[in-house]
């Protein structure tokens, strides 16, 4: 819990130092996004500039947003269709069975709560380790971002707990969704892969 939160607020201060490349970022992403099927390269492409923010902070501006974005933009497309599919069938059994109340359909209920919350975990983690791959593959990276998820279940509610606090206060003050808030959840998102992977490789290092 405690990593989640540190976590989390590391990608915050990220963002607070760093406010001028997210703001524009935001802006270009909900432009983006309207046309639904850029979105995913968008979403890409703003996970892109958090990663530089975090790596290269020089590099973290509209030039890098762009250049990922129109480098991702078809190889994204299979990955956010696949996505909204599994949203669609997921709420759907959720919404569907939430009258009854039989022990069996509370088990799968709990089933498909516990799939929606890994399939945010993954959302979130995908395009971060996407681009810290020495061979960068959507499909491997949406296989590590599930590992670390299943890996580190406690540390990814925390996260996901956090970000919709976020998304509440965004909500009130609607502003917000258009400036700043998918900045501060790219920045929050490299923050955790970062953390995850700086604590694997000193495990890795430490091992005999």
């Amino acid at each position: 819990m405690w990593d989640g939160m540190r976590a989390a607020f590391r990608g915050l201060g990220n963002f607070r130092n760093l406010g001028y490349a997210y703001v524009w970022t935001n802006l270009a992403f909900v432009a983006l996004s309207l046309p639904v099927i850029t979105a995913p390269a968008a979403y890409s492409a703003l996970m892109r500039v958090g990663h530089l923010a975090h790596t290269d902070p020089t590099e973290a501006d509209l030039a890098a947003f762009w250049e990922a974005f129109r480098g991702n933009f078809r190889r994204s497309l299979p990955w956010g269709a696949a996505n909204v599919l599994f949203a669609v069938i997921n709420f759907n059994n959720l919404i569907a069975f939430a009258s009854i109340d039989t022990p069996l359909v509370m088990l799968l209920e709990g089933l498909w709560f516990v799939a929606a919350l890994a399939w945010l975990g993954m959302l979130l983690y995908t395009w971060p380790i996407y681009y810290e791959m020495s061979d960068p593959a959507v499909l491997g990276a949406a296989r590590n971002a599930l590992v670390m998820v299943l890996q580190n279940p406690l540390f990814t509610t925390t996260l996901l707990i956090m970000i919709a606090l976020l998304a509440a206060v965004s909500t009130v003050l609607v502003a917000c969704w258009l400036l700043l808030t998918w900045g501060a959840i790219a920045a929050i998102a490299n923050a955790a892969v970062r953390d995850r992977l700086e604590r694997y490789r000193a495990r890795s290092t430490a091992s005999p």
